[in-house]
């Protein structure tokens, strides 16, 4: 049993070295890569995060700009529409004016016309008489004529 403890105490002696070596590198290690690793790390993630911020309140903005786009619009249409109404009205109101002058034309024309044609009628009518007349005269004479042949 003492061979084995001290081949296992020979191989700790020897083994020293490479323990120390280790421990050196791992802390070199540490110090000279992990750690400077693990600031630039953590600053990107700052940087990240900040330029997600700024991005988040970028896209907050748009949205709100779009939302007012989006009542402006509304509002612009609203406004046009209740222009386009307010000029389809006006244009009813004038065509309503026009029809109403229009029939109001045709009616005086009308009346004109039954004047013209009973002022017509008297200056014609002892005239009528008399064609109907002679007419009724000449109708009887000539089945005078007919019976008498």
């Amino acid at each position: 049993m003492q061979s084995t403890v001290n081949n296992l105490l020979e191989l700790l002696i020897t083994s020293v070295p490479t323990i120390v070596l280790f421990v050196f590198l791992t802390v070199y290690l540490n110090i000279m890569l992990f750690r400077p690793i693990g600031k630039i790390l953590e600053e990107r993630k700052k940087a990240t995060e900040g330029v997600r911020e700024l991005a988040q309140r970028a896209y907050d903005a748009a949205k709100q700009k779009a939302s007012e786009y989006d009542r402006a619009l509304e509002a612009a249409r609203a406004a046009m529409h209740a222009e386009q109404d307010a000029a389809r009205q006006k244009w009813l109101e004038e065509q309503a004016a026009a029809i109403a002058k229009a029939r109001a034309e045709a009616e005086e024309q009308i009346r004109n016309a039954k004047l013209d044609i009973a002022a017509r009628l008297e200056r014609e009518q002892p005239a009528l008489q008399k064609a109907a007349e002679s007419l009724s005269e000449s109708v009887v004479n000539t089945l005078l004529e007919r019976r008498a042949a």
